[in-house]
């Protein structure tokens, strides 16, 4: 009997140098791998979580079964989120053979200026994002019409992509229907409403900045646009497809099911099944073609090559490198909150915090490292949140701006990370590398800035009437 007693050692809790050493050491492998060799994030995620088993069964003596059961839990906690990946890939795949983000395409390139397109792009894409709560049905559907656009325009398509993501996120951030918004307020333990107010406060003058450089971008960029390209372009999508006013309705139809509130996974499967439907109806081709679409993606063959390119995507399959990315970034994150790594660094760091700017810098900033660390926006805010609630209590500062300190470093950061679900699904979607639309996300950089702007004067800085110990 005590023999087999000595096989079983007791765990053991991680050391703050251990969590920071393991935290430099995962993130220098995958800055490695991903600039130095420029291989995929897929293989630096799976060498972290092999490493990380290994430390935490041989260093920290943690049992293997609870080792899994935390990967599993982590799994199964963004597997509807991966479900539904799926669906937006199918959707893209229906919507494009059906002529739906074709016609949007041909006309745009009659609506939009050069000039404006790229402010009337981050403006679109707020007000959607907005009244659906989804920045990533945004960006699956108009996000992919407005990239055609850009195309046409001879527009950079990495400033493209990052508007359209400044946009979609931001939207996503403000509306009272998304779920990171209604996830921030209830970890904080605020007001909904209130939330949504305080984010302004970083947000809006965020949002106004962005839009003044995509302004000037557009302007500066106005004059070297290829007309006859834009012209090549539009006739050939109009005598690829044929276009009618109802290939709309799917649009219409599923911003409505979003407003309602109805499940994403629902809303999806319908937006798809709309998209094959007017395939088969409006395209003449057969329910297996239309399926095929759905599910490998749309592929042209009009011999235009720019046109070719635009098109040429979507369909489940097309999903499937995001969906890989995701699973071993949800382990990690798993393996990251079992072994203690993430809370011994964040339990440091909320001592730390004397300061009314130390403290919301040291919030904004420690979801921004998690961020990136476990690449789960949720699980970051949950942690500072956690960490730093107290401390906001004992300061005197109202839980709205906790709430918001939690959001300008968790959702709008997101599609800043290459190797996280947002920054993996923005580059697949829109066919643009996070790297590449990365240093034109501008709202990413700028929001902290206000954050700590704003509790440097007390700008929107609410104060708790009910301060512990007053």
């Amino acid at each position: 009997m005590k023999k087999k007693e000595k096989l079983f050692k007791v765990e053991r809790m991680i050391t703050l140098p251990e969590a920071i050493s393991i935290m430099v050491l995962f993130l220098v492998m995958l800055v490695f791998c991903l600039v130095v060799w420029g291989i995929s994030p897929h293989i630096p995620l799976i060498m972290a979580v092999g490493v990380l088993v290994i430390y935490a069964i041989a260093g920290l003596h943690i049992p293997w079964e609870d080792l899994r059961q935390a990967m599993f839990d982590s799994v199964l906690s963004g597997l509807e989120c991966m479900i539904i990946i799926l669906f937006i890939g199918g959707t893209i795949g229906s919507w494009i053979a059906s002529g739906t983000v074709p016609m949007i395409v041909a006309y745009g390139l009659k609506l939009f200026s050069p000039r404006f397109f790229l402010v009337s792009v981050l403006v679109i894409s707020s007000v959607m994002s907005i009244l659906t709560g989804s920045s990533w049905a945004t960006i699956g559907t108009v996000g992919i019409a407005f990239m055609g656009v850009s195309h046409g325009l001879g527009i950079n398509p990495a400033i493209t992509a990052a508007c359209i993501a400044c946009g979609a996120f931001f939207g996503d951030k403000q509306s009272p229907v998304s779920d990171t918004t209604n996830f921030a307020a209830a970890i904080a333990r605020t007001d909904l409403y209130s939330h949504v107010r305080s984010m302004l406060y970083t947000t809006g003058p965020a949002w106004l900045v962005s839009a003044a450089i995509f302004t000037v971008i557009g302007l500066k960029n106005s004059n070297n646009v290829d007309t006859a390209g834009i012209q090549a372009i539009s006739d050939g999508l109009e005598q690829s497809f044929n276009f009618n006013p109802i290939l709309i309705l799917p649009l219409v139809i599923m911003i409505l099911m979003i407003v309602f509130k109805v499940p994403a996974f629902c809303v999806m499967i319908v937006a798809m099944a709309m998209g094959m439907f007017n395939t088969v109806v409006f395209q003449k081709t057969s329910i297996a073609q239309a399926a095929t679409y759905a599910y490998t993606g749309y592929v042209s063959k009009s011999g235009n090559e720019i046109l070719d390119t635009l098109l040429t995507r979507g369909g489940v399959s097309s999903m499937y490198y995001t969906i890989g990315l995701m699973l071993f970034s949800f382990l990690m994150a798993g393996l990251l909150s079992r072994t203690g790594v993430l809370n011994s660094i964040v339990t440091k760091l909320s001592r730390l915090t004397k300061s009314r700017v130390g403290l919301v810098g040291t919030t904004v900033f420690s979801t921004i490292l998690f961020n990136f660390l476990a690449a789960d926006p949720y699980l970051a805010m949950l942690l500072s949140g956690r960490a730093y609630e107290d401390r906001f209590d004992e300061v005197g500062i109202a839980r709205p701006v906790l709430s918001r300190s939690l959001e300008d470093g968790g959702t709008l950061i997101c599609p800043m990370v290459p190797w996280g679900s947002s920054g993996t699904y923005v580059a697949t979607t829109l066919g643009v590398a996070t790297i590449s639309y990365l240093p034109f996300y501008f709202i990413g950089f700028i929001t902290p800035i206000f954050s700590l702007l704003c509790a440097a004067f007390e700008i929107g800085f609410f104060k708790n009437k009910s301060k512990k110990g007053a």
